[in-house]
């Protein structure tokens, strides 16, 4: 396979990967699947949210549509280009950009504009098209005014902005962020997540989130859990969060409007199934009185 536009920008088929196990003396032991048979399809333009408890698989996931990760059984194309093949992964990371937990591991530079210039400079773009790029990349996470300020004078949130806007530059067609909100305080995580939302809204840039923290997928058009390696639930944020019992066994929450629509549902009222916001909550407790 080729990169071809299509438009499905991920495929994935019985993915399986192992981490090696040594015993007290240094012996390979049989390795803990960490991926266990996943099948995997994004289409261009999607927003897909994988949940799932610590332990699940979801960031050794999110690893492997990068090329960091290789699958030791399975095949997984990246915008139709093989992630097994060592020629391919230049353009797979072209075509998937990577956003960590951690912003200060992805900051580089002393000055924002120019730490978002630096992975096109490694590209070998031309000096005046990196700062074009650098300010579109800047305006569209909403940090251009700071472009002259050092890194370490911006907030958790700021710095994830400029992380994601440093990815944003190198124009990917896709964005995997894993966890990217994990480290922040609610103030950041909100603002991490309505500029990723309009990243994929406006730019129509496809995203994948990995997150522990529910209300962030509630936006999502799919909804992945994982557990002990495996898909174990897929489909939108409606019909998976009108699951409530299994999410539980899953040791996973819903959103908090969620929960609380379904205990007053347990108690009675007769409520929607999946309520997903506190405004739907809101109009739905307005109807019913």
């Amino acid at each position: 396979m080729t990169g071809n536009g299509r438009n499905k920008i991920i495929e994935g088929r019985g993915l399986s990967y192992h981490y090696a196990v040594y015993d007290e003396e240094g012996r390979q032991e049989e390795g803990r699947a960490a991926l266990d048979g996943v099948d995997l399809d994004v289409e261009a333009g999607q927003f897909i949210a994988i949940l799932g408890h610590n332990g699940s698989g979801k960031s050794t996931l999110a690893r492997h549509l990068n090329a960091l990760l290789v699958p030791d059984g399975g095949t997984l194309y990246v915008d139709g280009y093989d992630t097994r093949d060592e020629e391919s992964v230049w353009k797979i990371r072209q075509s998937a950009g990577m956003v960590f937990q951690n912003p200060d591991n992805q900051i580089i530079a002393s000055v924002v504009e120019e730490d978002v210039g630096f992975g096109l400079e490694n590209m070998g773009i031309p000096t005046p098209e990196i700062w074009r790029r650098a300010e579109t990349a800047l305006r569209a996470v909403g940090m251009w005014k700071m472009r002259g300020a050092s890194p370490n004078q911006l907030s958790g949130g700021q710095k994830q902005r400029v992380a994601i806007a440093g990815v944003l530059a190198m124009r990917p067609k896709c964005i995997v962020l894993d966890e990217p909100t994990a480290m922040l305080d609610p103030g950041g995580r909100k603002e991490v997540i309505e500029t990723v939302r309009e990243l994929n809204e406006k730019e129509k840039v496809t995203v994948i989130l990995i997150t522990h923290y529910m209300e962030e997928a509630v936006h999502a058009d799919r909804v992945i859990v994982m557990d002990h390696g495996k898909v174990v639930m897929s489909g939108t944020a409606r019909e998976i969060f009108s699951q409530v019992e299994r999410l539980k066994s899953f040791r996973l929450d819903v959103p908090q409007a969620t929960l609380l629509a379904w205990k007053l549902k347990k108690r009675g009222m007769p409520l929607p199934d999946a309520i997903l916001t506190i405004d739907e909550l809101i109009e739905a407790l307005n109807v019913w009185n």
